[in-house]
């Protein structure tokens, strides 16, 4: 027999009932094969022959690739001990600050701009694009200028740390020669990249601080003829001055005047009011009220004007206001004249400059392709994305049936 019975009886017909089991280890083991069998040629197929094909590439077609390295950083001359006047004026960045121009840098290894510039220098096309290159690693001849930077991009690596400034980059190719003439060429272009850098900081600062003199050199020109203009209209060199001689000649007068006044009231104890020495200090009493009265009226104090200020007065008030103008605007040319002499000794010197401390060398050894690590990991993906795949395809089959 090949299935197991059971009779049972219907209580209420009395009919025996047979059941049948048709599920047996025969028929489970049988069932299983075909799929042990399927597992099989999708791990040959999805994994082996895959594995493979790259150990054949790595061993006989992957062509070897030589690395050159150079690391270096941007250092800047500290000024910040000297006058701070240019930053004060024109409100740049310190230019010990060189943290901008690092990633100015890492922007740059990455550019267009600097790889049509190895290429013209070292013909970057024709090394990559070589017939002899194996076909994965190789640039197509006809490549546009963003396939060829992306291509670029695949064979040079950088690094940067913050907190040193260091910036090291690692470039590829078929030669160790060749590889350490790109990495020489591409570090003398960031040097005279960084040289630019510190040539357009310098002139900035030297032209700003040029058009700061020029600016406090039109408004001094201003107050000094606006004060030449108030000279001019008022007729005296320092109104101040003259005031002041005013009042200390009204004072003298007044002196005078009291000491006249003195005399004629103690000589009028003993003489008469006709007496001819009476009658001289009177006149010469009359004489000085009358120039005090002049002096006075010619200083203004009697002439208002509609504010309630004296002539006098206000002219004084303008003259301050256009010395205090003067003043100002040559401390601010005087402020700038220094800080365009800073600017030009700034200029003299290189405030920018790559120091470098890992220069190329001509790699002894291929350091590329990693086969081994390489096929490790394509292994690994391999056997992980056939087992995921496995069991998702049978959950789904056994779920459905």
């Amino acid at each position: 027999m090949t299935s197991t019975e059971e009779n049972t009886q219907s209580p209420a017909s009395g009919k025996v009932l047979t059941l049948s089991n048709t599920s047996t280890p025969d028929n489970r083991s049988q069932t299983q094969k075909p799929r042990l069998s399927k597992l099989l040629w999708s791990f040959v197929l999805c994994v082996l022959l895959p594995i493979i094909a790259a150990t054949a590439y790595y061993m006989t077609i992957a062509t070897d690739r030589y690395a050159a390295r150079a690391g270096f950083s941007i250092r800047g001359v500290d000024t910040s001990a000297g006058i701070d006047g240019i930053g004060a004026i024109t409100g740049l960045a310190s230019s010990g600050s060189t943290t901008s121009d690092s990633y100015i840098v890492l922007s740059y290894l990455a550019s267009r701009e600097l790889v049509e510039a190895v290429d013209a220098e070292l013909d970057l096309r024709g090394a990559y694009s070589a017939t002899d290159v194996d076909p994965l690693s190789r640039l197509e001849p006809d490549a546009n200028a963003e396939e060829f930077v992306n291509y670029w991009q695949r064979r040079i690596r950088t690094q940067f740390d913050p907190t040193s400034g260091i910036i090291e980059f690692e470039v590829q190719s078929f030669t160790p020669e060749h590889a350490r003439e790109i990495a020489n060429a591409v570090l003398d272009l960031t040097q005279a990249l960084v040289n630019d850098l510190s040539a357009n900081a310098r002139s900035d600062a030297l032209r700003f601080a040029r058009e700061e003199v020029e600016l406090q050199e039109v408004r001094i020109r201003d107050a000094l003829s606006a004060i030449r203009d108030f000279r001019a209209s008022e007729q005296s060199v320092d109104p101040s001055a003259s005031a002041a001689l005013e009042i200390q000649l009204i004072a003298s007068l007044e002196s005078r005047l009291i000491d006249l006044n003195a005399r004629i009231s103690a000589l009028r104890q003993t003489l008469d009011e006709d007496a001819p020495s009476m009658n001289a200090l009177r006149r010469n009493a009359e004489a000085l009220e009358a120039q005090i009265t002049e002096r006075r009226q010619a200083i203004g104090n009697n002439v208002f004007d509609d504010v309630g200020m004296s002539a006098v007065t206000q002219s004084l008030a303008l003259y301050e206001e256009l010395e205090v103008e003067r003043s100002l605007v040559q401390q601010a040319y005087a402020s700038a004249l220094i800080s365009l002499e800073q600017a030009r000794r700034d200029a003299d010197r290189q405030q920018r400059y790559l120091a470098i401390h890992l220069r190329p060398q001509a790699a002894q050894s291929a350091e590329y392709p990693r086969s081994l690590r390489n096929l490790l990991v394509l292994s690994f993906a391999l056997v992980a994305a056939w087992g995921i795949g496995a069991l998702i395809t049978y959950s789904v089959r056994d779920h459905l049936t």
